[in-house]
């Protein structure tokens, strides 16, 4: 069963979005990419890992592969590592399914959008720049623009100050339990989206608002379908990983 929706017969005047995991499908990247960092350093990443990974910030990501799973090196050193590891992979990343049409149908509905991610500002720039819905965000928040990152709710006071809107008027838009508790003690009403059954009860912990896709999403928004222009050329092309 769909949640209630928050805003009534209203929509919200703009939409938060997250980024890795949410519109873009980042999140097993970056897996690989901090076990492949900390196998440098003696360090080692299971698969079972990748909840406690999901969405954190790079300071305490980097605290986690050193602390818990092993990587002997400094600070400096492990964060390089993993960054390479990841630019090394970007180019393969794509949309997360419905992620195009979600943003070209609240730019058509005249809702604004904006990214709200934990990522630095460069990774936010090689993850964005294959994709051809990005000019529709029209601020752009990483984790370099303010002093803590998510959960705690600085990255989402940002983007309401740039945005010049009060939370009462916006959606955030999360697929971690971290992105949510962020969104919400900047008072904000977060959907949860969820591709599992276990993401979705951790969501529902933070947020009742989950729901299992962006397609799910916009229909619950109540937006019109729209296709972003060039779409299909470039989800074929992400299809072939040639993006």
């Amino acid at each position: 069963m769909n949640p209630a929706m928050p805003f009534g017969s209203q929509r919200p005047a703009a939409l938060l979005l997250d980024m890795d995991g949410t519109l873009v499908d980042t999140e097993r990247l970056w897996l690989e990419a901090e076990r492949a960092a900390a196998a440098r350093f003696g360090g080692n990443v299971p698969d079972s890992a990748e909840a406690e990974l999901l969405g954190l910030d790079t300071d305490t990501m980097l605290d986690l592969l050193s602390s818990r799973y092993g990587a002997r090196a400094d600070r400096a050193r492990l964060r390089d590592a993993v960054m390479h590891e990841v630019g090394e992979r970007l180019s393969g990343a794509r949309a997360c399914p419905g992620a195009a049409d979600f943003v070209a149908a609240a730019r058509a509905a005249g809702i604004r959008c904006a990214l709200v991610s934990n990522s630095p500002a460069s990774i936010v720039q090689a993850t964005l720049q294959a994709q051809p819905w990005a000019g529709a965000l029209e601020v752009r928040v990483s984790a370099d623009d303010a002093e803590r990152a998510k959960p705690a709710p600085d990255l989402y006071l940002t983007a309401l100050r740039r945005l010049r809107l009060a939370p009462s008027e916006c959606l955030a838009v999360e697929d971690s339990p971290t992105g949510a508790r962020a969104a919400v003690d900047a008072g904000l009403v977060c959907l949860g989206v969820a591709a599992s059954v276990e993401q979705a009860d951790s969501l529902r912990a933070v947020t009742p608002h989950v729901l299992p896709s962006l397609s799910h999403a916009r229909h619950w928004l109540g937006l019109h379908e729209a296709r972003w222009p060039h779409d299909t050329e470039a989800e074929a092309n992400g299809n072939r990983g040639t993006r």
